[in-house]
């Protein structure tokens, strides 16, 4: 005999069989052969456990604010200070009268003096020079 003759013989019959009563016993025997399990009861978890952590992001949050606004305000009663004393050497001159040029002239030198690095000066004004 022929294999295509075979397989035209098959071709309408399915070759798999299942045993007679095997699905009306399925789940008793698959409950049988699993060991046996305590049903356990769920944790409780209480209603202090579930707003800890938002308990805590706000407690964070609340510090950033209080740490800002302390750094601010030392911060600011320094910039105070130094803008009080920026505005008497500013408009205070030695012979009493009020110059804008002086004035001028004051306030460059003290932004100069805080925030210009003297090494980049002298080297600019070397390179200027040359």
């Amino acid at each position: 005999m022929n294999t295509n003759n075979k397989l035209d013989e098959l071709k309408d019959r399915n070759p798999f069989r299942v045993p007679d009563g095997y699905f009306e016993s399925f789940t008793e025997n698959m409950m049988s052969r699993l060991p046996e399990k305590t049903v356990e009861e769920p944790n409780v978890i209480s209603i202090y456990d579930r707003v800890k952590p938002w308990l805590y992001m706000a407690a964070a949050f609340a510090g950033l604010v209080l740490l800002f606004n302390v750094l601010n305000k030392t911060a600011g009663t320094s910039a105070e200070n130094e803008d009080t004393r920026a505005v008497t050497i500013v408009t205070v001159s030695p012979s009493g009268v009020e110059s804008e040029a002086d004035e001028n002239v004051e306030f460059l030198e003290y932004i100069e003096d805080m925030y210009v690095d003297k090494y980049a000066l002298s080297y600019i004004d070397d390179f200027m020079n040359n």
